[in-house]
């Protein structure tokens, strides 16, 4: 059960309130509202490995050598690989981008991948959001003569693999100062170094200074896709990159923007969290990711009003999918005593595995416990997605139940597994075994702080407060705000299939909008009703119109 505690009163501007609960010191405040790209960037050679990099993709360069870029197929991976790719064409590199295939392939390198590309005569092999734990896999590239380049955020493993390079700011060797960058954050910092070390060169260097910010669209992408801080670097990347997105100078990108309806000038966070990154994940959920891909790369507008089309197609599909399985799920829920266990671990041979962690998030949100899904395609190996409850650290509770798994990842609230045929009905009784060796952790009561109290008269100063102090996600959370007393002037369902609300508040002669996205008048604390008063607790945000409105969260 949900209880809301408004923050104490800090400051009586609006502004600086907000800064001080997020713990910015007074003298920092103007640091932190305004990003700059030359104070807030780091030295790149403070990285591990990072000038032996440089050197060896410059060797490659001078030699003529092929070069492939292998990145993850998901809104780190894919918009940090075209953005390598495309610095590297541009250097006079010959370039293979490589993405390997969610489900046929699997997260990270392979030696089937690695074999196709030694054919195609590559030696160099530069990754985008993986490879700190590919022991295996770069052993294996060297007995083949390639060399690999890891460029990584995951955390360290107990055993290394030996790369020839591996950059990673979570690495304990590392020096950098800011160990939050995504993957194509620290491929961004591979591109910089390359470009500091070849202006100090003294040869001949045609990129013009300056001209690699206009890479930082995908950079922005990545960095709010990935649900890194946004503080520090983060936070001029993602503020520089939204910035250049609106510049609109990426014709595929553009295209999708339109076919959503959504106004590059005005583009936010939100956008890109809600509405771009699902269909870069949708590309290779759905087996399509060079899509994804090739939409962030093109060059002409034909071209990417083609590739916009086909990506939203695409994500339609995935979520009639997600629905169908949703609806499946459910129906073996039902069945279940949730009473009696804090784990739902399920699946079925025919799910898609590329889909699960979307159904297990719907699944932790419906019924409060940790989720575990699994399906199969091809071979015989399993694969399933997992999502936390906020209770257990996913990859600790895995990590209970090690040898359950041919292997495991991922984070403290999300993960992913794999599993052999003969051992998937031992699982459940793995993960439980696993849950209650580690205690067992209770659900807490959740006490919900809310950053300020505010009149319906006030929204307009608060979004432009807001703005300021966008953009928004982790480590620099939305600001959530409680309506006291406001009354119900009209409600009213809408949508295609009319599962989203809309209510009109008014207090003191003020009238403001509010929304509510899949939601009805019962879905929340207090049901609403047209003419009562309520408490209203929800985000401040900007309609279509681009006027001020009420995100709710919940009515009271």
């Amino acid at each position: 059960m949900k209880s809301y505690r408004v923050r104490e009163r800090l400051h009586e501007n609006l502004l600086e309130h907000l800064l001080l609960a997020r713990g910015i010191e007074p003298g920092a405040h103007g640091a932190f509202l305004n990003p700059d790209y030359a104070t807030d960037s780091h030295d790149p050679f403070l990285l591990p490995d990072m000038g032996k990099a440089v050197e060896r993709i410059l060797a490659a360069k001078k030699n003529g050598e092929h070069v492939a870029v292998w990145s993850d197929y998901d809104a780190d991976g894919i918009p940090g690989g075209v953005m390598l790719s495309e610095f590297l064409r541009v250097l006079g590199v010959r370039i293979t981008h490589y993405i390997p295939h969610r489900h046929k392939e699997g997260y990270g390198l392979n030696e089937e991948g690695l074999a196709e590309l030694k054919e195609a005569g590559v030696s160099l092999v530069i990754t985008v959001d993986l490879g700190t734990t590919e022991v295996e896999n770069i052993a294996h590239a060297r007995t083949l003569g390639i060399d690999i380049i890891v460029t990584d955020h995951h955390l360290e493993p107990e055993v290394l693999p030996e790369a020839f390079a591996l950059i990673n700011p979570k690495l304990k060797t590392s020096r950098y100062p800011f160990d939050g960058l995504c993957g194509a954050g620290v491929a961004w910092k591979l591109i910089q170094a390359i470009l500091i070390k070849s202006r100090a060169s003294g040869q001949p260097f045609d990129y013009a200074q300056g001209k690699e910010k206009w890479l930082l669209d995908l950079v922005g992408i990545a960095t709010l896709s990935d649900m890194v801080p946004l503080v520090g670097e983060n936070r001029m990347l993602a503020r520089n990159g939204l910035l250049v997105m609106r510049r609109g100078r990426r014709p595929g990108l553009a295209a999708l923007l339109k076919l959503l309806r959504i106004s590059t000038q005005t583009l936010t966070e939100d956008d890109i969290t809600f509405m771009i990154s699902p269909r870069i994940n949708a590309a290779s959920r759905m087996d399509s990711p060079q899509v994804a891909a090739s939409l962030l790369a093109a060059t002409g507008a034909e071209e990417g009003a083609t590739l916009a089309a086909q990506l939203n197609k695409i994500n339609d599909e995935r979520k009639g999918l997600v629905a169908a399985t949703v609806r499946e799920v459910n129906k073996r829920v039902a069945a279940m005593d949730l009473t009696a266990s804090p784990l739902i671990v399920m699946g079925n041979p025919n799910w898609r595995p590329g889909i699960l962690g979307l159904v297990a998030g719907k699944l932790v949100e419906a019924h409060g416990k940790t989720v575990f899904l699994w399906g199969r395609e091809g071979g015989d190996v399993i694969r399933g997605s997992c999502r936390s409850d906020g209770t257990v650290n996913i990859v600790e509770l895995m990590a209970g139940a090690r040898d359950a798994f041919e292997h495991f990842g991922g984070h403290a609230a999300s993960g992913g597994f794999a599993v052999a045929e003969e051992d998937i009905h031992h699982l459940p009784a793995r993960l439980h075994a696993a849950y209650a060796a580690a205690g067992g952790l209770a659900a807490a009561p959740v006490e919900v702080v809310v950053d300020r109290e505010l009149d319906l008269a006030e929204l307009g100063a608060a979004q432009r407060d807001l703005r300021q102090l966008a953009p928004f996600g982790v480590g620099n959370e939305k600001p959530l705000f409680i309506f006291p007393n406001v009354s119900i002037a009209s409600t009213r369902m809408f949508g295609k299939a009319q599962d989203h609300l809309e209510v009109a508040l008014e207090r003191n002669g003020t009238r403001a909008g509010s929304i509510a996205f899949f939601s009805a008048p019962d879905s929340f604390s207090k049901k609403i009703v047209q003419g009562e008063r309520a408490d209203v607790v929800g985000h401040v945000e900007l309609d279509w119109r681009g006027a001020p409105r009420i995100r709710i969260i919940d009515i009271l």
